[in-house]
């Protein structure tokens, strides 16, 4: 059995996936392996975590897809189905889903950056200016794509050098300990470059946000 690719995973740890998901990723990869889906399209991977595994987590049905594809060689590290690159950023945040939920929704300024005001609905539009302290540099803008409180938020997400919006995507999920693990999740970056500065860029946001509670 090959070595894992962090890919999706991110800096996630075996022990992390396997209590999301009730198995760590070289178990997903064998159960993977075992009904022959080395040989079929995202989709169906997708479509067979869903229904055959019972794995009701989009996010994770996507970190497990993404992870297994990068491990038998199918797609490059960090490159979505539609030739864009993603990057996904989790981190443990020690208060309830409600409570990370609020200071989301409340306090943007937090993760998109100083100066943000963003109304919470779907359709909105906001604009970042560019941010004294860099955390936003060179500005950015975007619209609110899904909204469903107190788990997922969707929205684009473009710094005013890029010639397109990447997806954002924050997803809030109650881990067995009471606390919350809040994932980020970026996709349709330009390049392989801008994937591993966003990387940095999403890990340190999330930071920000978990200090709020320590």
């Amino acid at each position: 059995m090959s070595g894992m690719s962090r890919g999706a995973f991110g800096r996630v740890t075996p022990d992390a996936v396997r209590e999301a998901t009730g198995r760590d990723p070289q178990a997903w990869f064998a159960a993977l392996d075992a009904v022959g889906a080395s040989r079929w399209r995202h989709d169906q991977i997708i479509a067979h975590l869903a229904r055959a595994e019972g794995l009701t987590s989009d996010w994770w049905r996507q970190a497990v897809a993404v992870s297994y594809e990068q491990a038998r060689g199918a797609r490059v590290v960090g490159q979505t189905a539609d030739v864009g690159f993603q990057i996904g950023v989790q981190l443990t945040v020690q208060a309830g889903v409600a409570e990370a939920w609020e200071l989301l929704v409340t306090e943007p300024e937090l993760w998109l950056g100083s100066g943000a005001a963003v109304d919470f609905e779907r359709g909105r539009r906001y604009e970042l200016p560019v941010g004294p302290d860099g955390t936003n540099e060179p500005g950015a803008s975007g619209e609110i794509r899904a909204i469903r409180a107190g788990y997922r938020l969707r929205m684009t997400w473009q710094p005013a050098d890029w010639p397109a919006p990447a997806t954002l995507q924050l997803t809030l999920l109650e881990s067995r300990s009471g606390n919350t693990a809040l994932h980020a999740h970026l996709e349709r970056l330009p390049d392989a470059q801008t994937r591993e500065a966003m990387r940095a860029h999403w890990r340190a946001m999330l930071e920000r946000i978990a200090a709020e509670f320590e």
